[in-house]
């Protein structure tokens, strides 16, 4: 679709009616009395204004895009802020949101109306394509049109969490299943967390467990040790390495909780980068940047 304001259905329902108007107008003063051109005038106008008025205020309305989170996940949503300087209906298509309405309502005007955006995959997105529309003033035909909202700011959107894979310093696991949870014995007492599956009973905290009527465990310092290394190559199929992404976030995500440290190698736009990742969020916005190493190459 055109960047042009266009009606939402077929142009010839329009066109038609636009000529039986005007040939009827044509008929009303060249044959009709003074007050039959009158009236004709009035029904001509009014209906002209009501069929392309809203093409008009289409073309000349101002929307843009007020907030936008800076993190998100892939199938979930993300609220963003659009305002608008008239009344519209709002549509967007990538990344895919619901139909609602943006823009001021009588003399109120909002810095911005909630949209709720569901990103199916993961990457990070400046911008946001939509379909507005109107049939202001009259509510005869809708006119509708395509347009690019640029983001404030970059929207960060992780894979799903997924099931996490095997390590290569573990092999007893096998590829595809979950991760046992180990927990070291080692290390001086610095606390008490809830249990978790796979924590040893030998460290359950039984005075916390009576006090927070639940069973507690007791947090130990762990012993300082090289980090778990993770090289990110994403496959060209972009399905097969939103599916890659999704194991990697899960078993990253699993490593952190039992308390390991990951260093993350990916690679960017900008090209390879190797850090370690202190929580979720930050593997998440990784991830979110990973390409493909061609895609690296490219630019």
């Amino acid at each position: 679709m055109s960047r042009w304001a266009r009606p939402s259905r077929a142009a010839a329902p329009v066109t038609v009616v636009t000529g039986i108007l005007g040939i009827w107008w044509l008929v009303a003063h060249n044959g009709g009395s003074g007050w039959v051109q009158v009236l004709g005038d009035v029904v001509f106008g009014t209906l002209f204004i009501a069929v392309f008025a809203p093409a008009v205020a289409l073309n000349v309305a101002k929307v843009r895009v007020t907030s936008v989170p800076v993190d998100g996940t892939a199938g979930a949503v993300a609220d963003i802020r659009v305002a608008a300087s008239t009344r519209l209906r709002f549509c967007a298509r990538a990344p895919f949101a619901g139909e609602t309405f943006i823009g001021p309502v009588g003399r109120r005007f909002p810095p911005g109306d909630r949209v709720a955006l569901v990103p199916e995959h993961r990457g990070v997105y400046d911008s946001v394509t939509a379909d507005i529309a109107t049939a202001a003033p009259f509510a005869v035909v809708w006119w509708t049109r395509r347009v690019v909202l640029r983001f404030p700011s970059p929207l960060h959107v992780a894979p799903r969490s997924g099931r996490p894979g095997s390590l290569p310093n573990r092999p007893d696991e096998e590829a595809g299943t979950a991760l046992a949870s180990v927990q070291s014995d080692v290390g001086q007492p610095r606390g008490a967390r809830p249990y978790q599956s796979g924590d040893s009973r030998r460290r359950v905290h039984w005075g916390a467990t009576a006090h927070a009527g639940e069973l507690m465990i007791r947090e130990l310092e762990r012993p300082s040790a090289a980090p778990i290394s993770f090289t990110v190559d994403l496959p060209p199929d972009p399905r097969e390495a939103e599916q890659v992404a999704e194991r990697v976030l899960g078993t990253i995500t699993r490593l952190l909780r039992e308390g390991d440290t990951v260093l993350l190698a990916t690679t960017e736009p900008t090209g390879p980068v190797v850090a370690i990742v202190a929580d979720r969020r930050a593997a998440g916005r990784r991830l979110a940047r990973a390409v493909t190493p061609s895609d690296s190459r490219r630019r």
